[in-house]
């Protein structure tokens, strides 16, 4: 039988030493819950009706909005939450690819692997 902590989420951040065009940035990104992925998904795609038909919003600015915010707690040099919304496209480029990407995450609702394996 499990232990009940193996259900949960370790909240550990981890550590990663990027290096940006301006220059080496260290980010600790914190995984996202099953919760998590779920409310960034609602940030990432709403439905609405348009003419009486149902279609699909997409924000992709919303997702990255909240996994910056919910998943980087920690940066080098220290970068405020208002900051790290505020990046240069291509230091923010490189920090997306230690987050989780859309992808992972729809790939999980849709029966994928997750990316935890």
């Amino acid at each position: 039988m499990a232990r009940k902590n193996d259900f949960i989420l370790s909240s550990e951040p981890v550590r990663h030493t990027l290096e940006t065009p301006m220059g080496e940035l260290v980010v600790a990104v914190r995984p996202l819950s099953w919760i998590q992925q779920q409310e960034a998904m609602s940030r990432f795609v709403d439905f609405v009706t348009v003419k009486g038909d149902i279609q699909p919003k997409i924000d992709l600015a919303g997702y990255w909005r909240y996994v910056f915010t919910n998943c980087i707690v920690e940066t080098d040099p220290s970068l405020t939450k208002e900051e790290l919304l505020n990046l240069h496209p291509d230091v923010g480029a490189c920090v997306q690819r230690v987050l989780p990407s859309i992808f992972e995450i729809v790939g999980t609702f849709a029966g994928g692997e997750s990316p935890l394996g």
